[in-house]
């Protein structure tokens, strides 16, 4: 019973630390290809105007591919390491995942079809991932 409960935490915050390392990933290119004007003093006015400007190929790019690929990557480690590629460690991730998206989304004036991108891309994403994972199912030995 330990050990199933170690394996279940582990999987999961292994996902959680991955999924947060790939989001300050996707932050970084960000600054890049859409840097921050010289003058930024970090206010919420200043965010919400950097955001409104945002390409649309940016928020593409990073926001439906690379979180895309985040959501897909994390939800198949949380699958792939708990006890029995049990689908609901996965699940349980991208649920998470997810609503940190939309923390996001209603926190910024992001445009309408990018409400669409991330309400579609990411619940496929965590079902092909967890799904992935969970495919030939074995018994675990722990």
């Amino acid at each position: 019973m330990k050990n199933r409960m170690i394996r279940t935490v582990f999987a999961v915050i292994l996902s959680v630390v991955v999924a947060f390392g790939l989001v300050a990933a996707i932050e970084s290119v960000s600054s890049i290809l859409h840097p921050w004007p010289e003058d930024f003093a970090g206010t919420a006015e200043e965010i919400a105007r950097q955001v409104e400007t945002y390409p649309a190929w940016v928020l593409v790019l990073l926001g439906g591919i690379g979180y895309g690929a985040t959501m897909l990557i994390c939800t198949f480690i949380a699958t792939r390491i708990s006890l029995d590629r049990n689908p609901r460690h996965g699940y349980g991730v991208g649920l998470f995942l997810f609503a940190m998206v939309i923390l996001n989304l209603t926190v910024l004036p992001y445009p309408i079809w990018y409400w669409v991108l991330m309400f579609t891309a990411l619940p496929l994403a965590a079902y092909f991932g967890t799904n992935l994972a969970s495919k030939n199912q074995v018994p675990a030995t722990v």
